[in-house]
Parts: structure tokens; sequence; C-alpha cells
């Protein structure tokens, strides 16, 4: 009976002990889990925006498919050359176009400048595929397309008779810049990015410029014209990675 007694009063005590035990662990638990909490919040929405900015300025600068500096290559180029053909036409009474020597700088520079360009693009878009990829590669195809436009319409103003003033000298010199314009601008607008409206808008106003100027002068004008205009934009585009 003594045994029966102290088992029950030994399991009574036992069963008030325990809960309060498990009430103190619980208490403890809830007081270890607080900080995460409040470290859960002050990690929230503020590091996510910086972690985003940071993610979003490395991938620009990674992915940056023109860099300035091939746009400052691009406008010594144009300056060079173009001041090759101007030079081989200066003084020409009647104008007969440009010199061999000086459509070889001119093509080959330009050649040069684009190989290049292209080299670059592709080892910046190594890897990019689907869409983007496939949208690259219709507006290559519409580039080659406004080319050939542009070379047979050349063509076709020499069968009608057209002047070597303007077949070899406002045509080429000039009205050139107005396809490429022309192109851009489109591009922008289709795109809504207001980097190749720009430069669209720029060189459409040098082939309007290039062509009052004459077929001497008109070189000139195009050839500091897209100096100027691609070094502005490799500037600009230095500033807002700065930025």
């Amino acid at each position: 009976m003594q045994i029966a007694l102290d088992f029950v009063w030994q399991s009574r005590l036992t069963l008030w002990h325990k809960p309060k035990w498990e009430s103190e662990m619980d208490q403890g638990n809830k007081t270890e889990k607080t900080p995460l909490a409040d470290e859960d919040e002050q990690l929230g929405p503020r590091a996510a925006a910086e972690l985003l900015a940071q993610t979003t300025n490395q991938a620009k600068r990674q992915f940056d498919e023109w860099p300035p500096y091939l746009l400052f290559i691009g406008a010594v180029i144009f300056l060079f050359v173009y001041g090759v053909v101007w030079m081989s036409v200066r003084g020409q009474h009647p104008y007969l176009g440009p010199s061999g020597g000086a459509l070889a700088a001119l093509y080959g520079g330009i050649v040069v400048w684009i190989i290049t360009v292209v080299v670059v693009l592709q080892r910046a878009r190594g890897g990019v595929s689907g869409r983007s990829a496939q949208q690259r590669r219709t507006y290559s195809a519409g580039w080659i397309v406004i080319v050939l436009a542009y070379s047979t319409f050349q063509g076709a103003l020499y069968h009608a008779g057209a002047s070597h003033a303007i077949v070899y000298g406002v045509y080429p010199a000039s009205v050139v810049w107005l396809f490429a314009g022309t192109a851009f601008v489109t591009i922008g607008v289709i795109r809504e990015q207001s980097p190749p409206l720009a430069l669209g808008i720029a060189f459409m106003a040098i082939g309007l410029v290039g062509a009052f100027a004459g077929p001497v002068v008109g070189w000139l004008v195009s050839g500091i014209g897209i100096s100027v205009a691609l070094a502005s934009f490799g500037v600009v585009r230095i500033v807002k990675r700065r930025a």
C-alpha cells in the first residue's frame, strides 16, 4: 500500500514538472527564433533592391554589345578614309570621282572596322540563343538587302546617264547615310530605343547636309559628321556605364 502511494505521488510530481519544463523549453526556442525573424526583415526589400541593382550593372557591362572603343575606332577610321577620298577629288574640274587608291583605302578601312565589330559582338553574344538570336539574323539580312539596293540604284543612275558628280560624288558620299539613317530610325522605333533612333537621325542629317554641299565637299562633310556622331555616341555610353 505504501509503495502504491509513493508511485502515485511520484507520478503526480513528474507530470507537474514535465509541462513546466516543456513550457520553459518552448519559451527558450521562441526566444532563439526571434532574432532570425528580425534578420529576415532587415535583409528584405533593401537588400533585394541592392542585389538587383548590382546584378543589372554587371550584366550591362558584361553584355554591352557596343563597347565604346569600337565607336572610337570607327570615328578615327571614317575620318581618315573619307579625308583620303576628299583629298583625291579636291580641285577636279570637271568632277571625275575618287581615284582607285582612294576607293581602296575607303572600302578597305570600312571592311576592317566591320570585321572588328563582328568579331567583338560575336564574342559578347556567345551562348545567346532563342528569339534574340533570330532577331539579330533578321536584322543582318535586312542590312544586306539595303546594301544591295544601294549598289543597284547607283548602277541605275549611271545607266540613266547621270553625271559623274552624282554617280561618283553626291550619291556615294551622302545618300548612303540617308539609307543607313533610315534603317537606324526604323530599328529605334520598332525596339522603342532612343540610342539607335538618335544615331539614325544624325546619319540622315549628315546625308542631307553632304548632298547640299556638293560632290567634293560632301566627302569631307560625311567624314567629319560620321566621326563626330560615333565619338559622341561612345562618350554617351561611357557616361551611362558610370552612372
